[in-house]
């Protein structure tokens, strides 16, 4: 179910600040897996960079079903929680978009270290397009 014009404006206006994501996956015996994530939501599309050797990256190997909370400092008493199938963006073509992710969080003077670190890693971008969204405000 694809999301209405309301809805995707109401979620790029809350998701527009550097908050954390909270990502939850299917873990292998069926137990949620929460991880704290860096994210960039343009378009429609929710983007979160990781490795492949994240328990995340497996787990939505295996089942691509994602939920995603983000909520309002420092109280949460605003936030969104969106679902969906993630995707894999690999190889070259995530540097942009990893760049775009980094820069909503780290200090100019600190991104291209922060970006030559990550540059070492085996990274993915993982994509989701949301067909649910859940507020509370």
């Amino acid at each position: 179910m694809a999301l209405s014009a309301e809805q995707q404006r109401r979620l790029e206006e809350f998701l527009s600040p550097p908050r954390i994501a909270v990502v939850a996956t299917i873990g292998r015996t069926g137990m949620p897996q929460l991880t704290p994530n860096w994210y960039r939501y343009s378009k429609g599309v929710l983007t979160i960079s990781t490795t492949r050797e994240r328990v995340k990256y497996r787990n939505l190997s295996r089942d691509p079903r994602l939920a995603v909370c983000i909520c309002s400092e420092p109280l949460a008493r605003e936030y969104a929680v969106v679902t969906g199938k993630a995707t894999f963006v690999e190889r070259q073509a995530i540097w942009p978009e990893t760049r775009a992710i980094v820069q909503r969080y780290v200090e100019a003077e600190r991104l291209e270290a922060v970006l030559e670190q990550m540059r070492t890693q085996n990274r993915v971008i993982i994509r989701m397009t949301p067909d649910r969204v859940r507020f509370r405000s």
